[in-house]
């Protein structure tokens, strides 16, 4: 039964509906004077203000397709919801401290101020991160399958695995970060600490439940170990593995900004530390931000990856 199709969106439907009417809003609110400029100093607004704008146009770019309409209208309602009210409440009634909760216009406009000292660690983080994050999904994976491979190995490795997988790698992250000759050592032995126990033992799993007519079809052709491992038992399991990236590289960013901002002279967790430290709220929200941005960019790569490398599911 084919899918029923859904109407054609015209202008109509483009401006007459809640993101939009959130985001004019939203625009008329930073142009009305407020309330907190009274107490301390407002930047200006033109970064929130482009920031506002690229959003709406991202929303309009989603709404075009018709699998995705409805969702990106109810998360541009939530997103332009909140910035509404926060900047209701900051920047514009001046009801909650404006130490703790600064205005919208002052955060973001410290990605124009700050943005050699953001970028320089943001690039930094990175390396970090890929260079932990690869190493253990490279060995996770390879390990993985030679132990889920052969029985008896897997039943005496697998749970020490699960033991050892149950500490989190932030409780002993500060320890390697002080026992590591350089902090760029240690901070990759925490991301690899954190994420390859992950693949590890999510790899013996998935080998030792793989479809038994799938083995036996593969003995039957007399097809070499090699190629049943590499060839056969890693593309049926690739889905599931890009899968468990998400969560992993998710780990791997917390993982990696706790260790910055126990050690670290420079990166995403360092500046929100720095920020702290200098009770500066104002830039560790902006650096808060700028996390979960770098987040959800690094999981829409990997849903493309998955979408032109991994064309078969299951």
């Amino acid at each position: 039964m084919s899918k029923p199709e859904l109407p054609e969106l015209g202008l109509k439907g483009r401006i007459f509906n809640i993101p939009t009417l959130l985001f004019w809003f939203m625009v008329a609110l930073i142009f009305i004077p407020g309330r907190m400029v009274l107490r301390t100093r407002m930047y200006n607004s033109t970064v929130f203000l482009l920031v506002i704008i690229a959003a709406y146009i991202f929303f309009q770019v989603k709404v075009s397709k018709e699998d995705k309409r409805q969702a990106a209208r109810d998360v541009a309602s939530i997103v332009f919801g909140f910035l509404a009210l926060w900047e209701l409440m900051t920047s514009k009634l001046d009801l909650l401290p404006y130490v703790f909760v600064p205005a919208p216009e002052n955060v973001f406009y410290m990605y124009a101020r700050d943005w050699r000292l953001i970028s320089s660690g943001f690039f930094r983080s990175i390396f970090l991160l890929l260079t932990g994050f690869l190493y253990s999904l490279s060995l996770g994976i390879s390990l993985g399958i030679a132990v889920g491979w052969n029985p008896r190995l897997r039943k005496a490795v697998f749970p020490i695995a699960k033991a050892i997988a149950t500490v989190p790698a932030m409780i002993y992250g500060p320890y390697l970060v002080v026992m590591m000759p350089t902090f760029t050592s240690a901070s990759i032995l925490v991301i690899f600490c954190g994420t390859f126990w992950n693949f590890f033992m999510n790899m013996i799993n998935r080998v030792g439940t793989i479809d038994q007519r799938i083995i036996n079809t593969a003995k039957i052709l007399n097809v070499k170990t090699r190629t049943m491992l590499f060839g056969i038992i890693l593309p049926y399991t690739m889905p599931r593995i890009i899968n468990d990236m998400t969560v992993s590289l998710s780990i791997s960013v917390m993982t990696l900004t706790v260790a910055e901002m126990i050690g670290a002279d420079r990166g995403m967790g360092f500046y929100v530390k720095r920020s702290l430290d200098y009770a500066n709220y104002t830039q560790a929200f902006a650096g808060i931000f700028f996390i979960a941005l770098v987040i959800t960019f690094l999981n829409v790569l990997i849903a493309l990856l998955k979408k032109k490398l991994v064309i078969w599911n299951y």
